[in-house]
């Protein structure tokens, strides 16, 4: 009886040196023999006795290709193909990548493909290295790659999904996470939760100008006293958001701040609908809202999800930029007042954002499909904005660089760091980039 013969402790290799060991005496044993020798094969090297015998007739054995090469089999040497569809987008896409998501502010993969896709006039021209030069060290590090983007690459930023974007980008959000420079939204799966499943069904989609109100309080978590609110407004069919500071819950400051985000929409506000709160709910808004003859109504009492539209843009537009210190001087009011309205132009005439189309249940499944656009493209395509505010919006439009206007917001956040910090420890003066 032959018994086979197996070399130490073995992996996949040591597995293919036992069949090669044991080929010469499989080859030269007798059927009752290369029956149990195929036995105990099959039991050490758990594999099919049939790919055991392939393995074990061909070993030794000369071959001749078509061009007359000689080939000798051995069951060690393994050429493996690269099965699969090879990778498009590869570490070098990176550099870029990474860049457009900085400039866009840390938006979410979807959202930066949409970025990408509706200002790549102005950014495949390329970004000025003296624009870049005056963002501040950190960013401005990382946007140096804008200054000249490839042909290649354009190609593959317009084709590359937001899942792709969303694995390339994943090492680098887990580094500005730990650096503190990123931070996704720390409650955003509670406010999918607060907003119910068939969402302010009674209002009035589709004509433009209905409008959401809510504030946020820059309060730093003690209600004492007086201290900032930033007041929001959002347009529920065009996402068309406006903020405004306001310096405490006085009717005047709401007053003065609705009239000027009325000068500044381009449509006409038909309704406005708000919360219970006391800065909406007296006699100065109501006045207000019937000599511009706006239809004033509110939402339920202890019912946030009547205003999701404003509310869901708290974190997106303010607290993402100014945090939740307090905020109470005169010259952090002024800074404030000077960053909102930056803001709201940025993300209405740049950000793309998500609106819902249509909704379907299929059994216990639910379908959503939705609209990813700027919200000055919404307002340039609405039939029930007049062809002026149009010529208007997009004379500002031309006006505006968006490496500029982000520039300017964060030259303002640093500002806003230093008069808030200037309460507390005397910090010499530096100077504003103004």
């Amino acid at each position: 009886m032959i018994s086979i013969s197996i070399p130490g402790v073995y992996n996949m290799k040591a597995k293919r040196s036992i069949v090669k060991v044991n080929a010469q005496d499989y080859k030269r044993a007798t059927k009752k023999q290369k029956t149990d020798m195929l036995n105990d094969l099959e039991k050490t090297l758990h594999w099919h006795r049939k790919y055991i015998t392939t393995l074990l007739n061909r070993t030794g054995k000369v071959y001749y290709t078509p061009q007359g090469i000689k080939l000798i089999g051995d069951p060690t040497v393994v050429y493996l193909h690269k099965r699969g569809r090879k990778k498009k987008y590869t570490q070098q896409l990176l550099p870029w990548l990474k860049a457009l998501w900085v400039l866009a502010h840390y938006r979410s993969s979807i959202h930066l493909k949409a970025f990408i896709h509706h200002n790549q006039a102005w950014l495949f021209a390329g970004i000025p290295k003296a624009t870049i030069d005056a963002f501040p060290n950190d960013q401005s590090q990382d946007l140096q790659p804008l200054q000249h983007i490839p042909a290649h690459i354009k190609e593959q930023l317009l084709s590359i999904s937001p899942a792709t974007i969303e694995r390339c980008l994943k090492p680098i959000k887990d580094q500005y996470r730990l650096k503190r420079k990123y931070q996704p939204h720390p409650r955003a799966s509670v406010l999918k939760r607060q907003i119910p499943v068939e969402p302010h069904f009674k209002k009035t989609f589709g004509k433009i100008g209905y409008t959401e109100l809510d504030t946020v309080h820059f309060s730093g978590g003690d209600s004492g006293g007086d201290y900032c609110l930033a007041l929001g407004v959002v347009e529920i069919n065009t996402a068309w958001s406006e903020y405004r500071l306001l310096r405490n819950r006085a009717h005047i400051w709401v007053a003065r701040a609705l009239a000027d985000i009325d000068k500044t929409v381009p449509f006409r506000i038909h309704t406005q609908h708000s919360d219970s709160g006391s800065e909406f709910i007296n006699g100065a808004i109501m006045a207000y809202a019937e000599q511009r003859q706006i239809r004033f109504v509110r939402s339920r009492a202890y019912c946030k999800n009547d205003n999701p539209a404003v509310e869901s843009r708290h974190w997106l537009l303010v607290r993402s930029y100014v945090g939740y210190r307090r905020y109470a001087t005169e010259a952090e009011g002024a800074v404030l007042a000077e960053l909102l309205p930056l803001i709201s132009k940025l993300h209405n005439h740049f950000m793309p954002t998500m609106m819902l189309l249509k909704k379907v249940r299929v059994g216990g499944k639910v379908y959503k499909t939705y609209d990813i656009d700027i919200p000055y493209n919404r307002v340039l395509k609405s039939s029930a904005v007049a062809e002026e505010k149009k010529q208007t919006l997009c004379e500002e439009r031309s006006t505006l660089f968006y490496p500029e206007l982000l520039q300017r917001i964060l030259q303002l956040i640093q500002k806003l760091d230093r008069v808030h910090r200037s309460k507390y420890n005397l910090i010499p003066k530096a100077d504003d980039n103004e």
